[in-house]
């Protein structure tokens, strides 16, 4: 790479600086930044205006192309994530070709519309068969949802969070680009965490501390911890956190449990808010029986503050020692299950399981190791990004061709309206839009 850092252009969601980061990629960035910025040349995307973050500069997502036409990137770096705050990055995944790290494998929020309409398909494959023509308007429809298919179809590089993720979901190739000289890959790589300090009360009559973080829905499992911490004979207090949206619901499973006086909510999921509650805790929740429920760095985080965990034996967890985490398996007894773990767990202090799972992260999650690997990931993945990009390259000079000779039939259409339009009106647009893609195009060629 002839000694030059290469350039990254980092898509991340941000949030403005008096807002709590409910974001895993913020979350992420925030940690993996300061560790990346002296050996890449990074700038970061987000819908923020222009600024900078963490000491690096910072752009909108719109201004990406005229960053990369000034000084090209070699790589674009999206992290994709599921609700309203993965949206802007998501609108961008599609446009560039890029390594994707998924924080989510299912995407149930639809994102804006133009993900809806958008030919990627058919797109991807008239960046290999030039002989394929444009759609016509009538030729749009409106696909389904997918698993993130769109967002990845130019991906040569697909990240994942878990091997489990990673194993499942590589298989889904369906439309995306199968480069010529390397193939697709897929590859995972864990959220970063840092060491999360104990700050457990050392009253020895403070009730047993129990927190747990998830939905209210079937899958969350409240209908077996809420019994459970009913049927707990000593005491105990518990701390679930819950989307802001479902704290009705879940106020109501409290009721109906009979644990009011035993259990607060808490309603603002962020990853710093998680971690200081789980400093002060004795045993964390993590539970659902949904494959795709995100863990992530929830999970993580707990571990790193040596806080023994349970989790259910499905989807990433289901292959899980039970030498790291109390692994409860579903069915008709996980109440059972739950109340013997609390009374473990409050009889002996035990912090056995905490012990393991610190060192688990510490191997795995460690920032400065994950900022490293992602590092590699950069390294090995820019020759081949930089022959997909130049591919890339010249469906979008197809494009503006297949645009421009539209133009010219519809104004040099025979309607007497305005004669010589094309000579006095559209061919100094023309002329202009040329010069930018023949600018946009060496840049892009240039050999670094």
């Amino acid at each position: 790479m002839d000694g030059k850092k290469l350039r990254i252009a980092w898509f991340t969601h941000l949030v403005r600086s008096n807002e709590a980061v409910a974001s895993v990629s913020q979350y992420c960035t925030d940690l993996l930044l300061p560790l990346m910025k002296e050996s890449f040349e990074i700038e970061v995307f987000s819908g923020l205006p222009r600024g900078t973050h963490l000491s690096v500069p910072r752009y909108h997502t719109l201004n990406a192309y005229q960053r990369h036409r000034t000084a090209p990137f070699d790589i674009f770096f999206y992290q994709i994530e599921n609700g309203p705050l993965g949206r802007v990055v998501r609108t961008q995944a599609g446009m560039m070709p890029g390594i994707s790290w998924m924080h989510d494998t299912l995407l149930t929020d639809p994102g804006a519309e133009a993900l809806h309409t958008s030919p990627w398909q058919r797109s991807v494959r008239q960046m290999l068969d030039g002989s394929i023509p444009f759609m016509q308007g009538s030729e749009y429809r409106l696909p389904p949802p997918r698993q993130a298919s769109r967002e990845t179809s130019v991906s040569p590089l697909v990240l994942y969070t878990s091997p489990w993720a990673e194993g499942t979901f590589s298989r889904y190739k369906s439309g995306r680009y199968e480069y010529a000289s390397s193939g697709h890959w897929t590859n995972w790589l864990p959220p970063p965490v840092e060491l999360v300090e104990d700050a457990r009360s050392p009253d020895e009559s403070r009730p047993f501390e129990i927190v747990a973080i998830g939905t209210t829905l079937l899958e969350g499992r409240a209908h077996k911890f809420l019994p459970a911490l009913a049927d707990f004979s000593g005491s105990a207090h518990l701390t679930w956190m819950v989307d802001a949206a479902k704290r009705a619901q879940a106020s109501l499973l409290i009721e109906e449990f009979g644990v009011s006086d035993r259990v607060t909510l808490l309603d603002q999921i962020t990853p710093e808010d998680w971690r200081m509650l789980v400093a002060k805790s004795d045993l964390a929740l993590h539970l659902s029986t949904n494959s795709h429920y995100r863990l992530s760095p929830y999970l993580e985080i707990s571990r790193a503050a040596c806080v023994p965990t349970v989790v259910m034996r499905v989807g990433r967890e289901e292959s899980t020692s039970e030498d790291v985490a109390f692994v409860i398996v579903p069915g008709l007894h996980e109440t059972a299950q739950l109340v013997g773990i609390f009374e473990a767990v409050s009889r002996t202090d035990s912090r056995r399981l905490g012990i393991a799972g610190q060192a688990l992260v510490k191997r795995e999650n460690d920032s400065a190791r994950v900022a490293e690997r992602l590092g590699d990931v950069f390294r090995v993945s820019a020759p081949l990004l930089r022959d997909v990009m130049r591919a890339w390259n010249g469906l979008y000079q197809r494009a503006e061709g297949a645009l421009l000779e539209d133009v010219r039939g519809l104004v040099d259409a025979p309607t007497g309206d305005m004669p010589g339009a094309y000579e006095t009106i559209v061919r100094p647009f023309v002329e202009e839009l040329r010069l930018m893609m023949a600018n946009h195009d060496n840049v892009i060629n240039v050999t670094r």
